[in-house]
């Protein structure tokens, strides 16, 4: 600072002038602090900018190269699928070759002298047709009864109903004892104020819910009397029912050790069983066939059917017997997996 003082100054303009230079002095000693400051703050912000770009840099080839793998795999994986479906489809045609081998095998054998056919269809004094029929006749049975669920549909009016006038019953006793209230209290009573409010809400619930209570009277009355009805017919059909379930197991194992005999054996299955079913039963849907065969087999025991093409013979009419036409559509439906 220079110590150079002005002539004609006074004293109090050279204090002034001291205090500014001084002021000068701070001012550029802290602008100096700041810049140095700043300019370190700009250096660490280039670093981590710097470490970021490369960073960055780093997950931009990291995921090149994670792409590239992806890439490499879905190529990987549709070349395999295409091998495979190749392959499905040799063994589609290696399965069809083989089947028309042994269609024209059985064709062969079935002309040649003292050949052999099992049969399926023998039932000897009616045993097995009796045992189809009384399934036939429990199911007709359960058919009359109400399922579960409209048995929980009528029992949830009848709840209604009950529950409406259990509410009734208490909106009527809050009436009488506010009621009660209301004639032995003064007008300023506290307790008269409340029981005026908790009479006149009840009041006009009690209003609401007697309207209510009318149709839902009537619809609890008719649900009880379809639930008697329907228990009634439950006691009268229940023998019937369980006799069905019964001979059901009966047919099913009896019919099932029949099948077994014939599919291991030397003798031919019959025509209408190969051209319904095939030569014998695929490795992967075994049980799903062997169930088909069985309802096949089931269904012509019940209603003697002897074709000896039609697995199911002919078709059953509708309007005289509408059980049987059902059936029939569900197994000609079941067939379409297996002929």
């Amino acid at each position: 600072m220079s110590s150079y003082d002005p002539p004609g100054l006074d004293g109090e303009h050279r204090r002034r002038i001291d205090a500014l230079k001084r002021s000068q002095d701070t001012f550029e000693r802290n602008t100096d602090y700041t810049l140095s400051s700043l300019t370190s703050k700009l250096s660490d912000v280039e670093e981590t900018v710097e470490r970021l770009e490369d960073r960055e840099r780093s997950t931009t080839r990291r995921f090149d190269t994670l792409e590239a793998d992806l890439q490499e795999a879905k190529e990987a994986a549709e070349a395999r699928s295409d091998e495979l479906e190749e392959s499905i489809s040799a063994t589609d045609a290696e399965l069809e070759r083989l089947t028309t081998r042994v269609s024209a095998l059985e064709r062969h054998l079935r002309q040649a002298e003292g050949a052999v056919v099992a049969d399926l269809d023998s039932d000897r004094g009616g045993k097995l047709r009796a045992l189809g029929l009384a399934i036939e006749e429990g199911l007709a049975a359960e058919e009359t009864l109400l399922t579960a669920h409209q048995r929980n549909v009528l029992q949830l009016r009848i709840t209604h109903y009950q529950q409406a006038r259990q509410a009734l019953a208490g909106h009527r006793s809050t009436i009488r004892d506010a009621a009660a209230v209301l004639a032995s209290t003064a007008a300023g009573d506290p307790r008269r104020k409340e029981a005026e409010q908790a009479f006149t809400k009840a009041a006009a619930e009690a209003q609401t819910g007697q309207e209510r209570i009318g149709q839902l009277a009537k619809s609890a009355h008719a649900a009880q009397a379809e639930q008697t009805a329907d228990d009634a017919r439950r006691a009268q059909s229940v023998a019937v029912i369980e006799a069905g379930q019964r001979a059901y197991t009966q047919l099913r194992v009896r019919l099932r050790n029949r099948l077994s005999d014939a599919l291991t054996g030397t003798d031919l299955l019959p025509v209408w069983f190969t051209t319904a079913l095939g030569p014998m039963a695929p490795p992967r849907r075994a049980e799903e066939w062997l169930n088909t065969a069985l309802d096949v087999l089931s269904y012509r025991m019940t209603y003697r059917v002897t074709d000896p093409v039609l697995a199911l013979g002919s078709t059953p009419d509708a309007h005289h017997t509408p059980r049987r036409a059902a059936r029939f559509n569900e197994l000609k439906r079941d067939l379409r997996d297996w002929g």
